[in-house]
């Protein structure tokens, strides 16, 4: 196993696209290609998984990935102080889902063209742990809901600032009757299918945290990690999702308030001791500002 078949293997996991990996290394597909199965062969499994819609990794893979970003980060910093130069720093971005309900990216990325001394790689991915980037040092900074304090471990570690707090609803098809109602009460969830990410993420623990306090009984889950595969169930008619209001329009579906009602938030949150960093503390006075009055 070399560190470039490492690096390649987490470039695919970015891009989730062999040609826009291939691309980014500025390397041929076939050359990355044969590398990744060279680095699957020797593992004895298949990081991930090839279709005519793309890329998804495997369990392995998420392993080997997971297992891989601090690699990554300290081979960089290895080449660093061999060289003798400065790399330049690229600040290492965990975009969650509301970042695009809230329509922020654009924006975020019309800020980045006006600081070309920030360099910037970002990270999508449904149901991705970016709490335990941030702590791993795989990410500097992430756009997305903190966990309520019980399912947060090192609180200590994080520093965090909401940018957007708004009403968690039940989203459900605009054709469904229910999408009258007022108001969706907790204790009517145990009739329904609930669409969820992945088992033991963010999101699924926070589900499990909102049984526990509001006393209700899951019926049915469906999971996925992706985003488009849990609006496509729920526009089927198969469940419904839990989420933050500004799902609803961004996504076409409907949103009832949840009562009692709670809220779901957008936060920038970084390890503390990040807090200092220039392109860190500069982009979060932008977002609070952008963000303001919302």
């Amino acid at each position: 196993m070399t560190i470039t078949q490492i690096l390649y293997a987490l470039a695919v996991e970015q891009h989730l696209n062999f040609s826009a990996a291939s691309r980014a290394l500025f390397v041929s597909q076939p050359a990355l290609s044969l590398q990744i199965k060279a680095l699957e062969s020797e593992l004895g499994c298949r990081l991930f998984e090839r279709t005519t819609r793309g890329v998804t990794l495997t369990a392995s893979g998420r392993a080997f990935c997971e297992a891989a970003r601090p690699l990554a980060v300290a081979w960089a910093d290895f080449k660093s102080r061999i060289s003798g130069t400065t790399v330049a720093r690229v600040l290492r971005i965990g975009l969650g889902a509301r970042v695009y309900s809230n329509r922020l990216f654009r924006k975020i990325v019309a800020f980045l063209d006006n600081h070309p001394e920030i360099e910037v790689s970002f990270v999508t991915e449904a149901g991705r742990d970016f709490l335990s980037d941030l702590r791993e040092g795989a990410l500097d900074l992430a756009l997305d809901r903190l966990p309520p304090p019980s399912l947060l471990d090192g609180a200590e570690q994080f520093a965090s600032w909401t940018l957007i707090e708004e009403p968690q609803c039940i989203l459900l098809p605009r054709s469904d009757p229910r999408a009258q109602k007022n108001e969706f009460r907790f204790s009517e969830l145990e009739d329904c299918a609930i669409i969820t990410s992945l088992e033991n993420t963010i999101e699924d623990r926070t589900l499990h945290y909102l049984c526990r306090k509001h006393g209700f009984t899951l019926n049915r889950l469906y999971r996925s990690d992706s985003m488009k595969t849990n609006m496509d169930l729920l526009r089927s008619g198969k469940g419904v999702i839990i989420g933050p209001k500004s799902f609803a329009s961004y996504f076409g579906v409907a949103a009832v308030p949840l009562s009692p009602s709670t809220t779901a938030s957008l936060d920038f949150i970084c390890l503390e001791k990040n807090t200092d960093l220039p392109e860190v503390s500069t982009l979060r006075r932008y977002l609070q500002k952008l963000c303001a009055g919302r």
